[in-house]
């Protein structure tokens, strides 16, 4: 990862679209220069999606759509596949939201259908994908969860356009997926079983996703079961109970807009007024910067030179005396046992599961990968997740337990692939070159080419 992606994951950290925006089309530029097709693809659609939300829609679908057809075609691989259905995906999303249900099916069918030939022919996929791990059971997960989701997509769209058969034969299979019978699957699915008139289901998934969010209520999910109970209550005939959600609904969706006004206007005015200091302060000093500049670069070189030609010989067999004990030090620590996870501890299985799924599945390798995403793929709350890493990861912060995970892979990698360059091996766990080097020199002194040279 390059200093350009960097500064768009975290300008969509903040939520700041239009930065987001500037910097991710200058990534997607230099990955195409660089001659890297799939990863170029992906950024493009995704800056196709933000794009609509900017409202530029027709250049933003035109953006995505190029995406697919791109990825459509093409040698066979794993990475490309994959790409095509996050692609895809997002297309969908788009088109559920703005309720084109209809082009949805082709899309969602093409998903089942791709995943279909590349189970029946694995073969004919080369294997060049980073993101998914190459055990066959792991990709069977992998396969079952998005035919899952795209069985999912297939009765939402086919519940709007009338096709019951359809829609009650996806609904089904959808429910017998190991997708389906999670909290979060439940709760994706439910719209189907509103039009069915499942009240009672519906409101059980609403209660069993209610009870996860614990306090944490002013969200949008709350806002659509306050949705769902009124029409549960009108349908059965209590019309003011009906009022009396539907009106909780709707303000808690005019705060959450207003929440989101606010923050949009407060990054803004800090954008706005850290370029005038930013101004100010370079007019400052510019006439200083002239003048002292080259004194102070000269003056500095020859420091340097000097210091440098003094200690050049002490300091090689320092540093390569040095070297060696971390390296020894590093690999003992690195064999030692995982400290264990005590039953008498708070939601050890829970940990252990997320811990596995951060491991196996390599979650850790994707450089945007936050806190949200795992609390999302658990569906437990960010305080629930905080708790267990005070529990289980000696109370690190969660940047802190991914970027372990990261530097352990990473010195495993430089161990035991020579071949690999120290920025593929960085850029395959996630950090930069740069990351990487900062990580290993801060935690043992020594940076990646010393450890290497060290072995």
């Amino acid at each position: 990862m390059n200093v350009l992606q960097l500064l768009t994951t975290a300008y969509r950290k903040k939520e700041d679209e239009e930065q987001w925006l500037k910097y991710a089309l200058e990534t997607a530029e230099l990955n195409r220069k660089m001659g890297y097709e799939v990863e170029c693809l992906r950024t493009d659609a995704e800056i196709g999606v933000v794009m609509t939300r900017l409202g530029r829609r027709e250049e933003g679908l035109q953006k995505l759509n190029a995406a697919i057809d791109a990825l459509s075609g093409g040698p066979l691989s794993v990475d490309r596949m994959d790409s095509w259905i996050v692609t895809v995906k997002r297309k969908i999303n788009y088109l559920l939201d703005n309720g084109d249900m209809k082009a949805i099916i082709p899309l969602a069918q093409g998903i089942i259908d791709r995943l279909d030939d590349y189970q029946r022919h694995p073969g004919d996929y080369a294997e060049d994908s980073f993101r998914l791990e190459p055990d066959p059971t792991d990709r069977a997960r992998y396969c079952d969860f998005y035919r899952a989701q795209a069985q999912g997509f297939l009765a939402l769209a086919c519940m709007e356009t009338g096709d019951k058969d359809a829609m009650l034969r996806n609904l089904h299979t959808f429910e017998k997926s190991a997708y389906g019978q999670t909290p979060g699957g439940r709760f994706f699915i439910r719209p189907v079983w509103k039009s069915l008139g499942q009240w009672d289901k519906v409101l059980a998934i609403d209660d069993e996703r209610e009870q996860m969010m614990g306090m944490d209520t002013l969200n949008i999910n709350y806002a659509r079961i306050l949705q769902d109970r009124a029409d549960a209550a009108r349908a059965q005939g209590r019309p003011a109970q009906a009022y009396g959600y539907l009106e909780r609904s709707a303000a808690l969706q005019a705060q959450l807009n207003r929440q989101r006004l606010e923050s949009q206007a407060q990054t803004y005015a800090a954008s706005y007024h850290a370029k005038e200091q930013e101004l100010e302060l370079h007019k400052i000093h510019l006439n200083s910067q002239r003048k002292n500049y080259l004194l102070g670069a000269t003056l500095l070189a020859l420091v340097l030179a000097a210091l440098a030609a003094l200690h050049y010989r002490h300091q090689r067999q320092q540093i390569g005396e040095k070297n060696q004990a971390l390296v020894r030090l590093i690999n003992e620590q690195n064999a030692r046992p995982k400290t264990p996870v005590h039953e008498d501890s708070p939601d050890p299985a829970l940990f252990r599961a997320i811990d596995s799924a951060i491991r196996t599945e390599r979650l850790y390798a994707n450089a945007a990968l936050q806190r949200q995403d795992i609390v999302d793929r658990f569906s437990i709350r960010r305080q629930t997740l905080n708790d267990l890493l005070a529990s289980f990861a000696d109370g690190k912060s969660f940047p802190a337990y991914i970027n372990d995970i990261r530097l352990e892979e990473a010195i495993q990698l430089l161990r035991d692939e020579p071949d690999m360059t120290i920025s593929a091996i960085a850029e395959s766990v996630g950090f930069t070159p740069s990351n990487l080097r900062e990580q290993l020199k801060k935690r043992y002194g020594i940076t990646p080419a010393e450890f290497r040279q060290s072995l």
